[in-house]
């Protein structure tokens, strides 16, 4: 009877333990002011208890402390995101956790799908919500319906506005048809508010991008930035400018929601916002191309008199296309006339219709001049005419001293000439480019691709060097030549890192190519070959790794060994070539079937290798527990640097469960272990080749 007693007695302790604990959580307004005061082990058992306006104001103390908050931001991460499954490679800090959670609350919030029962949300209003995270959002994402994203321009959340203007750095919109089917005038208020008064610099647009929000947005960029020559009318559709009637209407609200908000005097901080003035240079003085502005027309009727910025002074002035119709901004949109900031993007990542390329892209683009970064692909491949505007447009842009693009990405082009004309091409006309990304989709059938091969013009030969750092290309899953694109590739010895995606050719092409680049680029440090079979390359590559100075080795589904009879030929070859590669710092060999092969790569890390590995993937090669065991025994006999991180996800290792135990209890005291709880049996894994 006294055991059970005793037993019930010591039962109750941490279930009190738990109501002090939870009661203390509840009245933190009196304890963060002794918060400094408290132990470390308190202020960890208080920790997963707060609400997140408090857990944020408690961090300072937590860390002084040495208590981190990152496994409660984890867990609130995950709580929040049902669905989500740590895949992560590296270490998410505490500052990362808050922000991952608490911009995504504010997406809650805002489209509605918050639930302010939760703990963390105890005693927290939805503008209070709003308020506290608007400030950690940096991505800012709409899509969905217009309704929920216009209480924005309204005057309860008009400090909410303000603070995300000061925050944000990228919009996403997505489905923008969608967002601007009704209140497109109140959308574009907002889009002008953060794009031009705030501090957004990146901007994408994905999954049908409105085409007209996509010439108001080019159009801005395409005005008051410097002389540019003109297009060949041969290469654009050409686009007429229409002067209409300019009239000026004052007041209009910016939305006409009614929301009962009632923020803590700690969290509603509200700063006015005002337009403030910015000099315009003489071109835009004479000739102003206009902002597109509000609609006042279509909104609900509501009046706002004390806005900073109002929506209004609508006029008819019409856009380049007659399908393509905003109207549009002034440059002032202040009611003491003062010109609003211009605000500029210097990143885009587009999504466009095939169309939208030579009716809207290719013809404002060579005005572009801030613009640093593009990213622009399609649904559909874009065909050899808008791919010759492209290039003629960027080659206008390049034309400009003022010219800022250094990253250019293109999507899912087709070209039925070789992929290295293709980017001398591109490269020719822009010749100052840092960094290229081309994919390029299988070509059209052989007639068609020599009817239009006739009609190409020739390929610029000639001795210019590019100042390319990076290259990637996907090739089309077709037999392709490497003649031209090994042209590229002398003609950029500076490139630094070079990623080619699924080559479709013999051994006897592919080979001089790799044997080549230690002389054609000897600057290189990243190497990555995907879906590219080297099994007919063995001599090639350890050529490579002899002679260069490479830092990241990435070959991933290269069938490395399968056409080895005797795998140890070619592994041993292989492992001492890596051995002496001194810079190397990453490999990366999953989807090559290894499986126990992967033993020999132990001797890496054997004592007196010049070999400095920091990360080993050896994901997708159907290593075995036992394969995996003895792997640890040899690197547990020479243990590796610290700072090693291995991934071994994605192998069969649930066949053997207590051997791959015993096998992860020898790897984890030596590097970081990334693993997975991979059910290999319900699987479709492909290893029929090994098994």
């Amino acid at each position: 009877m006294n055991n059970v007693e005793t037993g019930s007695a010591f039962a109750k302790v941490p279930a009190l333990r738990e109501i002090c604990i939870k009661l203390v959580s509840g009245h933190m307004q009196v304890l963060e002011k002794q918060v400094w005061d408290l132990p470390a082990s308190l202020i960890k058992d208080v920790l997963p208890h707060l609400n997140i306006w408090y857990l944020e104001r408690i961090e300072a103390a937590a860390s002084c402390k040495g208590v981190s908050t990152a496994n409660v931001w984890a867990s609130l991460w995950k709580d929040v995101v049902k669905a989500w499954r740590c895949r992560s490679r590296t270490m998410i800090s505490a500052d990362e956790w808050r922000q991952k959670c608490l911009e995504r609350l504010f997406h809650m919030a805002l489209f509605g799908h918050i639930r302010l029962d939760r703990h963390y949300l105890s005693n927290l209003s939805w503008f209070s919500v709003l308020s506290l995270t608007a400030k950690h959002v940096q991505v800012l994402s709409l899509f969905g319906s217009a309704r929920e994203i216009c209480k924005l321009a309204s005057d309860g959340l008009r400090p909410v506005l303000a603070t995300l203007e000061n925050n944000v750095r990228c919009i996403k919109l997505q489905d923008t048809s969608g967002l601007f089917k009704q209140g497109y005038a109140v959308m574009l208020y907002i889009f002008h508010r953060l794009l031009d008064h705030g501090s957004v610099r990146d901007l994408i647009l994905t999954r049908s991008p409105d085409p007209r929000l996509l010439t108001w947005i080019l159009q801005k960029r395409s005005r008051c930035q410097g002389t540019v020559p003109q297009a060949d009318p041969q290469h654009f559709a050409m686009f007429k400018l229409r002067e209409g009637n300019k009239c000026c209407i004052h007041g209009a609200s910016a939305c006409n929601h009614e929301t009962r908000l009632t923020p803590e005097a700690q969290i509603s901080s509200a700063t006015s916002t005002s337009c403030s003035s910015r000099a315009m240079d003489d071109n835009a003085c004479t000739t102003p191309m206009k902002r597109p502005r509000l609609d006042v027309k279509q909104m609900a009727g509501a009046v706002e008199t004390n806005a900073g910025c109002l929506t209004s002074q609508f006029f008819s002035q019409q856009l380049m296309d007659s399908e393509c119709r905003f109207p549009p901004f002034t440059p002032s949109c202040s009611l003491n006339g003062e010109v609003c900031p211009e605000g500029q993007i210097h990143s885009l990542v587009l999504e466009v219709f095939k169309d939208e390329i030579s009716r809207i892209v290719s013809p404002l683009l060579p005005s572009w001049l801030c613009l640093r970064s593009l990213h622009f692909h399609s649904e559909w491949a874009i065909d050899e005419a808008d791919v010759t505007g492209v290039v003629e447009a960027l080659r206008l842009l390049f034309k400009s001293p003022a010219c800022s693009l250094t990253d250019l990405s293109i999507g899912s082009v087709s070209y039925s000439r070789p992929v290295g004309a293709l980017l001398l091409q591109l490269l020719t006309a822009c010749p100052t480019l840092k960094s290229l990304s081309l994919e390029v989709s299988p070509s059209l059938s052989k007639r068609k691709c020599h009817l239009a091969s006739t009609a190409q013009p020739a390929v610029a030969t000639g001795n210019t060097v590019f100042p390319l750092d990076r290259l990637s290309v996907r090739f089309p899953q077709e037999s392709v030549s490497l003649e031209s694109f090994a042209l590229v590739l002398r003609r950029a010895p500076s490139l630094t890192a070079l990623h080619l995606i699924g080559i479709r050719c013999g051994g006897h092409k592919l080979g001089p190519l790799l044997q080549s680049l230690p002389e054609s680029n000897p600057n290189l440090k990243t190497l990555c070959l995907d879906d590219v079979n080297l099994a007919n390359c063995h001599s090639e590559v350890l050529h490579l790794l002899n002679n260069s100075k490479l830092e990241d080795v990435n070959f991933k589904d290269c069938r490395l060994l399968e056409k080895c009879r005797v795998k140890e030929d070619f592994i041993g070859p292989f492992v001492t070539a890596l051995k002496g590669l001194s810079s190397l710092c990453s490999l990366t060999l999953s989807h090559n079937r290894l499986a126990n092969s992967v033993i020999a790569f132990a001797d890496l890390f054997s004592e007196g290798s010049p070999c400095k590995i920091q990360k080993l993937d050896i994901s997708s090669n159907y290593i075995l527990p036992m394969g995996l065991l003895e792997f640890g025994k040899l690197l547990e006999n020479n243990p590796p640097s610290p700072g090693l991180t291995i991934d071994v996800r994605f192998n069969p290792l649930d066949r053997d469960p207590l051997v791959t135990e015993q096998a992860l209890l020898k790897l984890r005291p030596l590097c970081r272990l990334i693993t997975d709880n991979w059910n290999s049996r319900t699987t479709m894994a492909d290893h029929v080749s090994i098994m």
